[in-house]
């Protein structure tokens, strides 16, 4: 049935009403008396309401001897028949009723008419006293008792309704507004403290007090300021949106090169899907800031906690925290905090977004599906930022504060080990600590750094996070355990290669096992030589020449062929037991050197590079029955890039070689003297006079 055939059915004969829905009184229990759960959200509204009424100035006033708050404001005031009709009528649409917008122009903040119940949530009493040019003054008492009494006697058949009664006007109100005082408080302890902590609450929750709007907020005689919200100066980084500058207000936030500031303008609009679009159909205003530590966002208490962000509709707080929607994972997190204003949630025209609690908003509405989408990709966005940032500037902090550290980071090499120090530092930069702290976990950081890169475990830096710094830096910075992991991963390791190779050679085991043990160490020959890489053609053709210059017919002779950093190596290995003269040895070697130069040239990149030849013989030639025949031979191969060893030497000159990395105990000596001067360092500025 259509609602025009509803109005043209009849009801009853006797034109009663056939059906009627009524509302009990106890509907208020659910719509605001027990609603509110914080005595800066019900002040909230009642500041709202001066907003509502054009006020200039709201004073709110705290008597800690009476336990009592006093709430006045200079807006319009209200005759008895706005008290009636507008006031005391629980779900008057303001904006229906008065219009979209205030007789001074302003968007009005109230919109289901149920913000004064919330009072009912902090006490059991309060008056109202209110004046209106050319009218007569009002004065009234909310009573919580009696309004409950009027709810249990309710009948459902016979709506109820609850009478205030009227009190002698007693209030210092000017020409005209309205004074609100709170009395008989439950759940609120009055004393200097929490209201120091009022204050700065009241602040965060308004977005448009200040000589600029022309709402002026007084607690206790004193303006309410941007900065008593005590939290502009908390962030490192600003990430702004539209065109307020709050950096102005944020002392301490990191300076680029050239002193500026770090906020950072951005992308305000957006789309239906959170997307930016400079063309989108919706536009916020505010920041998101990232604390300098995550302990400078700690609060007294769960309420004063500022790791949040909070949205701001029409200049007052409509959302206490949308951060806790995300689940980003990770550190940063704990850094972050906000204000973002989003006025095209609450369009007249539109469905109210907020809950019958008027402290959230319906989060299946298009308007919030998009704003929580674009916070998401925001939130993305500052993370990877932020993480660069902070690694850039932990940097920064520590190369700044010690020279010791700027020594050490300095002679990093490779330069990828740069980055990973840059973690490190980020980390340390992150930790809540003084300067003499901070210097000692530089310190252990320099050291779990050298631990973790002997262990190739560096990526474990990315798994550290600030609050567990310290017990991570110290069971990692042990000067012997790096000591003890050199000795044990290159000494130990490297000089049982050559014992078990002395063995070979004594045991003159045969030629093709020998080859295959040198060939598979050719750091033997010489520590460059690690990294040496193989080319089979190379080595092919080597071969084919090796062919024309056999001297046993059971024996074929082998060569190997190997590409180093800046040369070509050839090495011939001779058997141990026999004796070769130096001619032979130079002939053959010269044959190889001579195939391998026609090879190469065919590349002129690697014909650039010298080739060097090495023959390990068993025995010396003949001819060098003594050192000084020996040395003028040697003198004259050195030309062509010919070496001729034993295998003792070779045996002896690596023991030489890698006696070397013994000496790395003087290297962690200086490391540990390094890790002493950091820790021990004391700048200019700080030293006592």
């Amino acid at each position: 049935m259509s609602t025009e055939q509803a109005e043209n059915f009849p009801t009853t004969v006797d034109a009663e009403p056939k059906y009627r829905m009524t509302i009990s009184l106890n509907v208020l229990n659910h719509l605001g008396l027990y609603l509110y759960s914080n005595t800066p959200a019900v002040l909230s509204e009642v500041i709202a309401n001066a907003w509502d009424a054009d006020a200039k100035t709201v004073n709110v006033d705290f008597d800690l001897d009476a336990k009592t708050i006093t709430i006045t404001d200079d807006g319009h005031g209200m005759s008895q028949q706005d008290i009636n009709e507008k006031y005391l009528y629980v779900g008057f649409e303001k904006r229906a009723g008065d219009g979209a917008r205030t007789p001074a122009g302003r968007p009005p903040m109230g919109r289901k008419g149920i913000g004064k119940l919330s009072l009912f949530s902090i006490a059991d009493e309060f008056s109202v006293f209110s004046r209106k040019r050319g009218c007569e003054d009002q004065a009234l008492l909310m009573d919580a008792q009696a309004l409950k009494k009027a709810i249990q006697q309710d009948d459902p058949s016979s709506p109820g309704e609850y009478e205030p009664q009227p009190i002698p006007f007693d209030a210092s109100i000017g020409e005209h507004g309205t004074s609100i005082r709170i009395e008989r408080l439950k759940k609120v302890r009055l004393t200097q403290a929490a209201v120091s902590g009022l204050r700065k609450r009241i602040a965060r929750r308004f977005a448009i007090c200040g000589s600029m709007q022309g709402f002026r907020i007084a607690v206790d005689g004193e303006e309410v300021t941007v900065a008593d919200r005590d939290y502009f100066h908390k962030a490192r980084f600003l990430f702004q949106y539209g065109d307020y500058d709050y950096a102005q207000h944020c002392g301490k936030l990191d300076t680029d090169e050239k002193g500026a500031k770090l906020a950072f303008p951005r992308s305000s609009r957006f789309d239906a899907q959170g997307s930016l679009r400079t063309d989108g159909e919706y536009e916020v205003k505010g920041w998101i800031g990232i604390a300098r530590y995550s302990n400078d966002l700690d609060g007294q208490g769960k309420d004063d906690n500022l790791n949040k962000i909070t949205v701001v509709v029409r200049g007052k707080v409509a959302l206490e925290d949308i951060l806790q929607e995300f689940r980003l994972g990770g550190m940063i997190t704990k850094y972050i905090y906000g204000e973002i204003n989003a006025d095209f949630l609450d369009e007249d025209d539109l469905d109210d977004i907020a809950t019958s609690s008027r402290q959230s908003l319906s989060v299946d509405d298009p308007r919030y599906v998009a704003l929580r989408s674009f916070i998401e990709d925001e939130l993305k966005y500052i993370w990877i930022s932020t993480n660069k940032l902070k690694d850039k500037k932990g940097l920064e902090q520590a190369l700044s504060s010690n020279p010791h550290i700027r020594e050490w980071y300095d002679d990093l090499r490779p330069h990828s080990l740069k980055d990973s120090a840059k973690r490190i530092f980020a980390t340390i930069d992150k930790a809540s600590v003084d300067e003499a702290h901070k210097q000692q976990l530089y310190a252990d950081g320099i050291l779990a750094f050298e631990t973790l890169k002997m262990s190739h475990a560096l990526d474990r830096l990315e798994k550290v996070d600030a609050e567990h710094l310290d017990s991570f830096l110290k069971y990692l910075a042990d000067v012997d355990s790096i000591e003890a992991a050199r000795y044990f991963e290159i000494v130990q390791e490297r000089l049982g290669v050559i014992r078990k190779f002395h063995g070979k050679v004594a045991e003159d085991v045969l030629e093709r096992i020998l080859q295959e043990y040198v060939f598979d160490h050719l750091w033997l020959f010489d520590p460059s030589w690690e990294r040496a890489t193989s080319h089979q053609h190379m080595e092919e053709r080597l071969q084919a020449v090796v062919g024309g210059v056999r001297t046993d017919s059971t024996v074929r002779l082998d060569i190997r062929y190997r590409r180093i950093s800046g040369a070509h190596v050839i090495i011939e290995l001779k058997r141990a037991s026999r004796t070769l003269d130096k001619i032979e040895i130079e002939s053959q070697l010269k044959k190889y050197i001579d195939a391998l130069r026609k090879e190469i040239e065919k590349n002129p990149n690697e014909a650039r590079y010298p080739i060097e030849a090495v023959c390990l013989v068993g025995r010396l030639p003949r001819e060098w029955d003594n050192a000084e025949t020996r040395k003028r031979d040697e003198d004259g191969l050195r030309p062509y890039g010919i070496r001729v060893m034993t295998y003792q030497e070779l045996i002896d000159n690596s023991v030489a070689a890698y006696s070397k990395f013994v000496d790395a105990s003087e290297s962690v000596g200086r490391l540990r003297e390094l890790i002493e001067k950091i820790r021990t360092y004391q700048a200019e500025e700080d030293q006592p006079e």
